[in-house]
This record gives structure tokens, C-alpha cells and sequence, in this order.
């Protein structure tokens, strides 16, 4: 669950906007769902203390740094060009959430190309990526985010079938292939040696979504 949110706080972190909005495409049913969830995480402060760590903290510093590197847009780049991937966007495209918006969004910061869909219509103390994250976990509403989501999965046909694919072949075939990833193992390794509690993402994927991660951390 807490991986989850994790990735909407990383692609809202790469939106301008003061206050996030999950972006719509059709019906807009998935987005709808997941706003829920984005309504209950404190984004403001999570932003404003993304900013102070940019700014102060040495090892977010070199973290923010090593994004732009080349070996890391191709990293990127070579997960935007795996099929199964594709298939994921176009799948989350259909259940009404703009994945193609978010994806350029990070495109935009990378300095990659942009994505077409197809035919849908105060300063403080830092203390490195471990205490941001510390700081960023005791700001969540960690109990009614995952009572939502054990609602959600037993109200929402839409969510339930946005995790059953996301724990799919095709979902799986992702996982090989970047676990198979040379650049993708040596990033996880440098999040590790930043004290990044690798083993939750792990197990969700493992024990929530019913993946095998053959990753080397």
C-alpha cells in the first residue's frame, strides 16, 4: 500500500501545481478513485519539504543529480519501450486515468520525448533521503489510506480491476524485464546505501499484488 502512494506522491512532486488534481481522460473512473486517495495526503507540506531537502540536503542533492544523468533517462527510456509497459498506459488510459499526461510529466524533467497515447479521446535540519522519507511517512494518514483502499477494493469495480492488472502477466513481464536491468539494479543499490527500506516495495509487490522480483535488493 505505502509503495502505492508513493508512486502518486513521486508524480505529483513532478507537477507544478500547488494543490494536485489526478489527471482525467475519458470517463475518468480510475482518476476518480485515485483522488481519494490524493485527497487525504498532506501535499503541500510534502512538497514544501521535497523543496527544503533539494535545497539543503547533500544527499538529495546528489539523488536529483544522478535523474539527469544520461544512464538514467535511458533507464526510463528503455522501460517506455517495453511493450507490456505500453499496454499498462494504454490499459490505465482506457479506465480513465491520463497516464500519458503523468508519464510527460516526468518526460518534461528528464528532458525526454514526450509520449503520444494512441486514438483515446522555513529551512531545517536535512538529514539525507532516509529522513526525508521518515519526515514524509509520519506526515501520511497511513491508517485511512489503507482502510480506503481496502474499501475501495470492495466498492469499486474500476480500482479492483486496476490492481488485479497491475498483479498480471503483463505487469510481471515489466518486473523480469527491468529486474533483468543492469542500470535499473545498480540505481536500486545506490537508493539501498541511502537507507531506502527497499524490502516494502518487496513485499507489496510480492504479497499484495502476487509478483516475483528477481531485483537484486
Amino acid at each position: 500500500m505505502m509503495k502505492f502512494v508513493a508512486i502518486l506522491a513521486v508524480l505529483a512532486f513532478a507537477s507544478p501545481l500547488n494543490a494536485y488534481t489526478v489527471p482525467r481522460t475519458g470517463n475518468g473512473a480510475l482518476a476518480d478513485q485515485l483522488q481519494d486517495f490524493v485527497n487525504i495526503v498532506p501535499y503541500d507540506d510534502m512538497v514544501a519539504l521535497l523543496h527544503e531537502y533539494v535545497q539543503h540536503d547533500p544527499e538529495m542533492q546528489q539523488l536529483v543529480s544522478y535523474l539527469q544523468t544520461n544512464e538514467f533517462r535511458n533507464l526510463v527510456s528503455g522501460l517506455e519501450h517495453i511493450p507490456q509497459f505500453v499496454e499498462l498506459l494504454n490499459n490505465l488510459q482506457r479506465a480513465g486515468l491520463d497516464a500519458y499526461f503523468m508519464m510527460n510529466q516526468i518526460n518534461d524533467y528528464l528532458h525526454l520525448g514526450r509520449l503520444s497515447p494512441p486514438g483515446f479521446r522555513l529551512t531545517r535540519t536535512t538529514r539525507g533521503i532516509r529522513g526525508f522519507l521518515d519526515q514524509i511517512e509520519a506526515m501520511l494518514p497511513v491508517k485511512q489510506l489503507e482502510a480506503l483502499y481496502r474499501e475501495k477494493l470492495n466498492s469499486s469495480t474500476v480500482f479492483a480491476q486496476f490492481i488485479r492488472f497491475l498483479g498480471s502477466p503483463t505487469t510481471q513481464t515489466i518486473v523480469d524485464t527491468m529486474c533483468a536491468n543492469t542500470v535499473l539494479n545498480n540505481f536500486l543499490l545506490k537508493l539501498k546505501g541511502y537507507g531506502v527500506r527497499l524490502e516494502v516495495a518487496r513485499e507489496f509487490l510480492q504479497n499484495e499484488l502476487g509478483l516475483h522480483v528477481s531485483c537484486v535488493v
